[in-house]
């Protein structure tokens, strides 16, 4: 039965209870009213809204269940569409109505999500190249022309030459790292497997924190795109846990479990209670390179417990 029905029929019960009593009891009302005769109108006058109330919170329990399940919704977290225990076409049809725009704006964030990645992949790769090929050319000839400068000029000179040629020498390292980060070219070269030892040696060797690595070389290897959010989570997570966890040790896993490649990166630093932080810019990015690979994203972890960030891509196409 349709909601309005349901509470129409329920308001005119409780009217016509009210009109039944009124009319067959022996109860009379004079003018002016009394006393008691104005207790019996109150007492009789709360009870319909007390019965009304209870018939009313009946007829409106679908739509509460309704919006309880509504907020409980969350686009970084899909599952099973939104089910409803009803019998009401109305509350039923608003939720397929809702169950169907949350498809919609998946799958429109899917592929505006997918072309803002692609887009930004392909600007990291020609700003990589740029760096390497134009400004990586232009310090090797200024720091080509300090050396044979160094051993030209007087030798109160040569001081303040070397200094300067050191300088370039840095500024040369500086531009292949930041290069490097951008696109490293050992995750087209060698694959995802060795991608992930050299970040995790990198950053061992950068931060002074000790990375342990468990990497199977056995895992099948992954299309480009899924490939690349691999990576770019175990990226961002262990910036994560240079800049933020405090922690003491940290570690790089990347296993098969069954149809799924799992990436796993631990820390034992100070941790914090996931369902009181509010999730941050880098931890939504990664979520969403997972949905948008196919894959799912777990974070867990716990004051003085460490983090661990997890994530599983099947192996096949999505």
């Amino acid at each position: 039965m349709p909601l309005i029905w349901r509470v129409l029929i329920g308001n005119a019960v409780v009217v016509a209870a009210g009109v039944l009593v009124l009319a067959l009891s022996p109860a009379t009302i004079s003018s002016p009213i009394a006393g008691n005769e104005a207790a019996v109108l109150v007492a009789g006058a709360a009870l319909v809204v007390v019965v009304d109330f209870f018939l009313l919170r009946q007829a409106f329990r679908p739509v509460a269940a309704l919006s309880r399940a509504m907020r409980e919704v969350d686009p970084l977290r899909p599952g099973p569409p939104l089910a409803i225990a009803t019998n009401d076409p109305e509350i039923q049809g608003v939720a397929d109505s809702f169950n169907e725009m949350v498809l919609r704006l998946e799958e429109e964030r899917r592929v505006s999500a997918q072309r803002t990645l692609e887009a930004q992949e392909a600007e990291r790769l020609r700003v990589s190249r740029e760096l390497h090929d134009e400004i990586g050319q232009l310090l090797t000839g200024a720091l080509l022309r300090l050396s044979n400068l160094e051993r030209r000029v007087a030798d109160d000179l040569r001081p303040e030459v070397a200094d300067a040629r050191e300088d370039v020498r840095r500024s040369m390292d500086e531009v292949r790292e930041i290069a490097h980060q951008l696109r490293p070219p050992v995750l087209e070269e060698l694959g995802l497997a060795s991608a992930l030892t050299a970040l995790a040696g990198d950053v061992a060797q950068h931060a002074g924190l000790p990375v342990s690595r468990d990497i199977d070389r056995s895992v099948p290897a992954l299309p480009g795109e899924r490939q690349v959010v691999a990576y770019r989570v175990a990226q961002e997570s262990l910036t994560n846990v240079v800049r933020h966890a405090g922690a003491r040790s940290a570690s790089v896993r990347w296993a098969r479990e069954r149809d799924t490649a799992v990436l796993e990166v631990a820390d034992d630093g100070r941790g914090f209670a996931v369902a009181e932080t509010p999730e941050r810019g880098g931890l939504t990015g990664m979520r969403e390179r997972a949905l948008l690979a196919g894959g799912t994203l777990q974070v867990t972890s716990a004051p003085g417990a460490g983090t661990t960030v997890r994530l599983a891509l099947p192996l096949e196409a999505p």
